[in-house]
């Protein structure tokens, strides 16, 4: 027997290692990339149509809110003393521009939606926005007014009480409607109610707000809801200013 015919055959085994060795090193390294788990694809799916329908909610709503070219929404500019107001067309209460008033502003309020007049409302406000003035203070209304009232005090429905005045006064055709205790929330003179008065006989009531004077003549059957009118017209006054 010869040498190397005796001789062992590891070297062998240990090269077919190593080459199998390699072709698995090899064959993980050109292997791609594993893919999402579904679970993850679906969320980010999701993710993404939320986005886009928000996206379109929002611009959808946009435009919606765009006011049309004949809806009467668009703005006229005013001034009273030193407030700036932008007033939508369909509330002025001037019918053409030689009705304005400088320095003054009108307004004409559905009752009691607030919004435009339209030939179906059941009645109206006409409100007059002008620069504070000291006599129409309430203080100083009140004062004015006691001096002409009679000692006649009787209630009304919506916890206003009501004051005659004095004949031969300034005020002998009206009576004064006032909160209780003492008048400062509210304060307004209507026309006595006599057979044969038309529609055109409202009441008035003055105010301070916003840095300005807010008169409000109204239908006398809606005083009862003086809060909901005063509330109201604040918060139509407030959405006008600039």
């Amino acid at each position: 027997m010869s040498l190397r015919a005796s001789q062992p055959a590891y070297p062998h085994h240990h090269a077919m290692r190593g080459d199998m060795a390699g072709a698995i090193r090899e064959r993980l390294g050109r292997r791609a990339m594993p893919a999402l788990p579904s679970a993850d694809g679906f969320l980010l799916k999701c993710a993404a149509a939320i986005l886009l329908a928000g996206l379109a909610g929002t611009g959808f709503a946009l435009y919606a809110a765009r006011p049309g070219p004949d809806t009467g929404a668009e703005l006229e500019p005013a001034r009273v003393g030193d407030v700036a107001l932008a007033i939508p067309h369909n509330l002025t209460g001037a019918d053409s521009a030689d009705g304005r008033l400088v320095g003054m502003a009108r307004l004409r309020l559905d009752w009691p939606s607030l919004g435009p007049v339209t030939p179906d409302s059941r009645a109206r406000l006409l409100v007059t926005l002008s620069p504070p003035d000291k006599v129409n203070e309430p203080a100083t209304q009140l004062s004015v007014y006691a001096r002409f009232l009679t000692p006649t005090v009787w209630s009304n429905p919506g916890g206003l009480v009501v004051r005659a005045f004095r004949k031969g006064s300034p005020f002998e055709s009206d009576e004064l409607f006032v909160s209780a205790p003492d008048g400062r929330g509210f304060a307004a003179r209507c026309p006595v109610e006599v057979a044969g008065r038309g529609p055109e006989e409202l009441c008035r009531v003055t105010f301070r707000h916003r840095g300005m004077d807010v008169n409000i003549r109204f239908p006398r059957k809606i005083i009862v809801d003086w809060q909901l009118m005063l509330g109201g017209v604040r918060r139509s006054i407030d959405r006008l200013v600039r």
